[in-house]
């Protein structure tokens, strides 16, 4: 049985579709399988043996080759499952993964190379293919970084950078009214909107809204709600008018579009000579009254009235317009249910006496203070950071009265 061994051995390689061969210290083949055979167009083993790989490669490949060899040669390290480019002399190209160890002899002394080759060309073609995809993958996500980036400075672009002051001219400290807001977007763009602006010698309009969804075209939507308050701002007296009119050109632009879009909004209007209150209301959260003087929180409005036709559901919805009134030294707060959703069975409803006391326990700052005292008792809240949807806070404080006779 002995002596069969060699045959058995060889009988064994030239079944393994991988190339399999044996090389002396000059790197010269001394034997080899039938897969190495035929990968090289050879009848025989007699064929390769005493030739090396300058017989069969190109020179910098055959160069690279032995190297390695002469490297396991010397420290008798064996090389294991190298990546190699091999290049025929035909210029055609093979990948390959090999494996070499030091053949040695009885006395472990090494005399040669044995090695085995597997072709992996296809393999690496599609891992070429795959890392090119990859890439592409990355260029379009950094391309879309960079315009979501300017979407969002576009939409910031579009929020008030100013407020209007009363008398007009006045310094924040002498206005009878003075504005803050925090505008916080879930993602990079959001679907929340506002907008404050000067309705007459002694009234100011706000605006805000919340686009159903977040991200990309929720923030267009509110860009194009940005032109149509412009358009009818002839209408800014009238809260229960405007959202109407607002409405009826939502609806028209959400029209053509193959999926539902609606928008919550409230629209208020501040009299400050005579601190009247007039807003109209749709499916949005209605505002928070904060008196300093009684140090209370009220929601504003009739608690009987339901408020269910958000902008663009239907064309003809009426909103009705309703009356309050407040004093110097109050506060009002306009924000989007972002402020509210905290999480799983951490949401408060805006009638929930713990989001009252907490407005009311953030009143004592003024100002952006206030506003983020408030965020910051709505982080602790729900035990996270980042909200889980759009945000949007606008403060009205009034100052005084404003005389303008």
């Amino acid at each position: 049985m002995p002596e069969l061994a060699p045959q058995l051995l060889m009988a064994l390689m030239d079944t393994i579709p991988d190339r399999i061969f044996f090389k002396d210290r000059e790197g010269r083949f001394l034997s080899v399988n039938r897969a190495l055979r035929e990968a090289h167009h050879l009848p025989s083993e007699e064929a390769m043996k005493g030739l090396t790989d300058f017989d069969f490669f190109a020179h910098e490949h055959a160069r690279n080759a032995y190297a390695d060899e002469r490297q396991i040669l010397a420290t008798g390290m064996p090389m294991v499952a190298k990546l190699e480019r091999e290049t025929l002399p035909d210029g055609s190209i093979t990948w390959v993964s090999t494996s070499k160890v030091p053949l040695r002899d009885g006395d472990g002394g090494i005399i040669g190379i044995c090695g085995i080759s597997r072709n992996v060309t296809e393999e690496h073609r599609k891992s070429e293919l795959l890392a090119e995809h990859t890439q592409t993958l990355i260029d379009k996500q950094e391309q879309l970084d960079q315009e979501l980036a300017l979407a969002r400075e576009v939409q910031q672009a579009l929020l008030p950078q100013s407020y209007p002051a009363f008398p007009h001219g006045a310094t924040e400290a002498e206005s009878a009214l003075r504005f803050a807001h925090r505008y916080l977007p879930e993602d990079r763009v959001g679907g929340d909107f506002f907008t404050i602006f000067q309705v007459s010698d002694k009234e100011a309009g706000v605006l805000i809204c919340d686009v159903m969804g977040h991200g990309v075209h929720a923030a267009l939507v509110t860009a194009a709600q940005r032109v149509i308050v412009e358009e009818i701002h002839h209408l800014a007296s009238d809260p229960g008018a405007f959202l109407g009119e607002l409405n009826r050109r939502v609806h028209h632009f959400f029209a053509p579009l193959p999926t539902s879009i609606f928008v919550t909004a409230l629209y208020l209007v501040i009299d400050t000579v005579t601190g009247g209150v007039r807003f109209a209301n749709a499916s949005h959260p209605q505002p928070l009254h904060v008196c300093r003087k009684q140090h209370s929180v009220r929601t504003m409005g009739d608690p009987s009235q339901h408020y269910p036709y958000a902008l663009g559901v239907a064309t003809d919805s009426v909103y009705l317009t309703e009356e309050d009134l407040v004093e110097p030294g109050d506060l009002l707060l306009l924000y989007t249910d972002g402020l509210c959703d905290l999480g799983e069975g951490k949401d408060l409803m805006p009638d929930d006496p713990r989001f009252l006391s907490l407005v009311q326990n953030c009143s004592r700052q003024h100002g952006e203070a206030f506003l983020d005292a408030l965020l910051t008792q709505a982080r602790q809240l729900s035990g996270q950071e980042k909200f889980l949807d759009d945000v949007c806070l606008v403060g009205i404080e009034i100052q005084r009265r404003y005389f303008n006779g």
